[in-house]
């Protein structure tokens, strides 16, 4: 049976009214924009803004109107601040705002519960506000080369991070949190200050790369031997005068540096370490009996003193 015409009029009315009102339908020639004027022309059909290298100082207010956008890339720009309402892009999942002049993060950046990678390294900036922890799909934080001397509690709270790179910063410690991360991968602390980790590392379980290098370490936990996924683990530049007899329960251990640290020997469990192939301790404190005592118990392993 035909459709009455006055039916397929009105059918058509609202389709035409319904590629009116939607401008991304209607109106748009692109989903990328090089230029924030120009986004905020057709804030509704823009998901990908690139404002890489414009010598920007700042982002404007209306940035909020953005809120189709998915991927932010404003790097390498001139930005001291970034405008709270940042914090109102409920579909951004990817921000880059590296080598800018950030002092600080908007307060309620943990609004962003879609972002999945954040980068923020070469910045000045000294803490991260404590709604970070609300980033409850980060999978990625880069923030390398800032000056934070500490990280706040609620970073235990992104479950979904996988790479964490913290490094070249002036931290003295981690949170206790930390350990509760049990989907992270990589972490890169590597040029801090730190004198100590936390205690209970056991939750780190997935983890298969750690770089703690040129800090100033003078232990070890005992739970570090939990990370039994950890594949290399990179302590140069220490003040390590041992190493821990967990170390022999990292069964998935395949490269160990200890670099300029104050080791006069290798723990024995190292020996159980079936995938153990490269042992570099240069700038130590062996003794040639301790090389050899070494090398006896390590026949498989290439080592480097």
């Amino acid at each position: 049976m035909k459709q009455p015409v006055v039916l397929v009029l009105t059918t058509l009315v609202v389709a035409l009214q319904f590629l009116q009102g939607n401008t991304c339908l209607g109106q748009c020639p692109a989903k990328i924009s090089f230029s924030l004027t120009a986004a905020l022309r057709q804030p509704a059909c823009v998901t990908e803004l690139n404002l890489r290298g414009q010598n920007l100082e700042l982002l404007p207010g209306k940035v909020e109107e953005l809120q189709r956008l998915r991927l932010l890339f404003a790097h390498e720009n001139h930005l001291r601040h970034l405008p709270d309402n940042l914090a109102q892009l409920d579909s951004l999942r990817v921000l880059f705002v590296n080598k800018n002049s950030l002092l600080d993060l908007p307060p309620a950046i943990g609004n962003l519960r879609r972002l999945r990678q954040l980068q923020i390294e070469q910045n000045l900036l000294t803490e991260l506000p404590p709604s970070i922890g609300g980033l409850d799909s980060l999978r990625y934080l880069m923030s390398a080369y800032n000056n934070f001397t500490s990280l706040p509690e609620q970073v235990g709270q992104l479950t979904q991070l996988e790479y964490c790179d913290i490094s070249h910063n002036q931290l003295l410690f981690l949170p206790a949190s930390l350990g509760h991360l049990r989907r992270l991968r990589y972490v890169y602390l590597n040029d801090n200050k730190l004198q100590r980790l936390p205690a209970r590392l056991e939750g780190l379980t997935q983890l298969e790369e750690l770089n703690l290098s040129n800090n100033q370490l003078e232990e070890l936990p005992a739970s570090l031997g939990s990370c039994q996924n950890l594949k290399v683990l990179i302590l140069s530049g220490n003040q390590l005068r041992a190493l821990p007899n967990s170390l022999g329960k990292l069964q998935a251990l395949e490269m160990l540096i200890v670099n300029d640290n104050q080791l006069t020997a290798l723990p024995r469990s190292l020996r159980k370490l079936k995938k153990l192939k490269t042992v570099i301790v240069k700038q130590n404190a062996f003794t040639p009996a301790a090389r050899r005592q070494a090398e006896a118990a390590l026949p498989g392993v290439n080592l480097y003193f």
